[in-house]
């Protein structure tokens, strides 16, 4: 556990980073320009911009900084942030704690995401298997999980995660001969 100078971060300063790196990732460089007292930044690429208090960004910034997500540049019109390695990968772990998949009206169709991970990945394949259920996919057999809805992007968010994408895959199916035994366990859940 890491130990925080005055306790861990606030769920608004966690969230200022979160954002922050999350800009990162998609422009890999951002311009951040003070305007009275706030602080607004623009990625590079993509639309829209964020502003926080001065003194709240530029707590957060030193903090990424020094945590060696990111590296800072002052230019004459601001700052200049660029993503770190360890930056991606503690947004990813973020985004991970975050994930979600998606319910609303069921369409039908079940999908089965299957994995053959071999043993030297035991621990992935581990905690693969209890992020899935964590995420409320139904364990039908040992490396077999069902959702009923589309749920593709996750699902390949999460092996890309543990580095096991070649190992996985992702079906979409009308009929499995235990639905009703699914529907009674997503209904259950209030999935479907």
């Amino acid at each position: 556990m890491r130990a925080y100078p005055k306790g861990p971060p606030k769920p608004e300063e966690e969230k200022i980073a979160e954002i922050i790196l999350g800009a990162a990732v998609v422009a890999t460089t951002l311009l951040v320009s003070p305007v009275a007292g706030m602080i607004v930044f623009f990625p590079i690429v993509g639309a829209g911009g964020y502003f926080f208090r001065k003194k709240d960004f530029n707590r957060e910034i030193k903090r990424l900084e020094k945590r060696g997500f990111i590296a800072l540049t002052k230019t004459p019109k601001g700052y200049r942030i660029r993503l770190l390695e360890k930056g991606k990968r503690g947004y990813q772990k973020t985004q991970m704690r975050g994930l979600k998949l998606p319910a609303g009206k069921w369409d039908g169709k079940w999908r089965l995401f299957i994995f053959d991970i071999p043993e030297k990945y035991r621990a992935e394949r581990d905690y693969l298997r209890k992020k899935l259920k964590n995420l409320g996919l139904c364990n039908i057999q040992r490396s077999v999980f069902v959702y009923p809805h589309d749920c593709r992007k996750e699902l390949q968010f999460v092996a890309n995660y543990y580095n096991i994408e070649e190992y996985t895959t992702y079906a979409e199916v009308n009929y499995i001969d235990i639905e009703k035994e699914l529907r009674r366990y997503f209904k259950a859940k209030k999935l479907l």
